[in-house]
């Protein structure tokens, strides 16, 4: 025991006066952990509550709850009891038994949790130190644990975050904590064995119906024939790749806050998004980065869009990582409910959900045209700075009216547009509008949102971008007409 408390102690896993939870199954594991957090609440002033979860599965589980009850009331440790159809649950939620199980365990421990914080702040319950007491949550992995996390997630393919194992502590709502991850099972059996401790055993950890109970059984035994201690170096290795990613982490965060900007959704900084309708990616900048930095900036963009990537794996990257080294606009659909287009130098990833802003061809244009007349003798004195005004301001501009040919108004661009462009012998030409936004480079889903000043085809104004060559006032400009647009 003084080998996991020691490691308790340097992990900075529990300290004086927390409030733990701990779940506990009945199991040798869990009741290795029960009898530690015992053994530390002498020293430690710690408030000890216990959880146990029936997952109505075993016809003999009511056996692992009684058990458990009796010694948490022997160790004087209160017990709290959740009993859930979990096999119902798994095909309500079309999950696996074993994750739905997962699930549930922890919702019940943060339930529990959250009544222990309600509960002893109401009797004002503080620790030694005067401040109110850390609830944490104790859960009982171990190093083989550790070691059959790491083996399946290597086995599927995983990213490095896969490989890094279990942590020794996981922050949220509450802190969870693993005091016994140091320990190899025959260890925990060993202190049990020298302390008389009893346990229950589930029969269905001993069947090779789940994949980590095969590996538990026939891979890791193997593994220690071909290279004793090999529990105990892939959890060594799995601390190695736990703080590469953790480096690695940092970088991304940084990379993403240079190479993309949010739109829509909860919106925080870049790094700290929760969520967002649509994530751009400037290509120019992304494509400078490490491809493992690139990599990770495209996955950290699926799971802002998605709220948490799932169903975002290696073949969604890859396509991405194309979209982004392959000049020319595209379009392309990803996990469910996940698309993608590049931009000339942007990529956007969106939620299918809220749709690309430039699809909504429905939408009409916002916003509305203030028009002033200026008369001749207002300018005559002042021409050049009249000139200057005209160009200075990208929401107001000035015309020389009498060169407007028709009534305008203010629209969104329609087939046969196009603006007056000056050639080199002085003479005008037509250019499409559609071939300027094109030149301009004007990102497709955004033509049809940009405000068009037009009198029939001509357009006398794209609002934020150019006027025609032939409306400028000069010398002989007669009357000045003056255009704001407000938004």
């Amino acid at each position: 025991m003084k080998k996991a408390a020691s490691f308790t102690e340097a992990k900075n896993l529990i300290s004086v006066g927390d409030a733990i939870v701990a779940g506990i199954s009945g199991g040798a594991d869990s009741v290795c952990l029960l009898f530690l957090l015992c053994e530390l609440r002498k020293e430690m002033d710690l408030k000890l509550f216990a959880v146990h979860v029936n997952h109505g599965i075993r016809e003999n589980a009511s056996r692992d709850a009684t058990y458990v009850r009796q010694l948490c009331e022997k160790w004087d440790v209160p017990f709290y009891l959740y009993e859930k159809d979990i096999p119902s649950l798994s095909k309500e939620l079309g999950l696996s038994e074993e994750e739905t199980g997962r699930r549930v365990r922890y919702e019940a421990f943060e339930e529990t949790a959250q009544r222990v914080k309600n509960e002893l702040s109401a009797v004002s319950d503080f620790g030694p130190s005067g401040k109110e007491r850390e609830v944490k949550i104790a859960v009982a992995h171990n190093m083989n644990d550790n070691a059959e996390t790491v083996l399946f997630n290597l086995f599927r393919g995983s990213a490095l975050k896969g490989l890094t194992g279990i942590p020794v502590s996981r922050e949220g709502k509450f802190r969870i904590v693993r005091p016994l991850l140091c320990l190899e099972r025959s260890e925990i059996e060993e202190i049990l064995k020298c302390f008389g401790l009893e346990y229950v055993t589930d029969e269905t950890n001993e069947e090779n119906i789940y994949s980590r109970n095969r590996i538990r059984h026939d891979i890791l035994p193997v593994a220690e024939e071909i290279a004793p201690g090999a529990v105990r170096r892939i959890l060594s290795s799995s601390q190695i790749l736990a703080e590469t990613d953790d480096f690695l982490e940092t970088e991304e965060k940084e990379a993403f806050e240079r190479c993309a900007s949010l739109r829509g959704g909860n919106v925080k900084t870049s790094a700290e998004a929760e969520s967002a309708v649509e994530v751009i990616l400037d290509c120019g900048k992304l494509s400078c980065c490490h491809i493992a930095i690139q990599k990770r900036v495209l996955h950290r963009a699926l799971r802002i869009v998605t709220s948490g990537g799932r169903d975002i794996g290696a073949l969604q990257i890859e396509q991405l990582l194309d979209l982004l080294l392959r000049e020319g606009n595209r379009k392309l659909d990803l996990a469910r409910g996940v698309a993608a287009k590049r931009e000339y130098d942007k990529i956007v990833i969106l939620s299918k959900e809220g749709g690309f802003a430039g699809d909504e061809s429905e939408k009409e244009i916002s916003g509305k045209l203030i028009s002033k007349i200026i008369p001749g003798e207002n300018f005559n004195l002042n021409l050049e700075d009249f000139k200057k005004t005209a160009g200075a301001n990208k929401y107001t501009k000035l015309f020389d009216c009498d060169k407007i040919d028709g009534p305008f108004e203010l629209r969104k661009r329609k087939t046969g547009d196009y603006i007056a462009v000056k050639r080199s012998d002085g003479t005008y030409g037509k250019k499409s509008l559609k071939q300027y936004m094109i030149d301009a480079k004007i990102p497709p889903s955004e033509r049809d949102l940009i405000p068009v000043v037009a009198a029939y085809d001509k357009c006398i104004w794209l609002v934020g971008y150019r006027t025609s060559d032939d409306l400028f006032i000069d010398e002989n400009t007669k009357t000045i007409l003056s255009l704001t647009y407000e938004r």
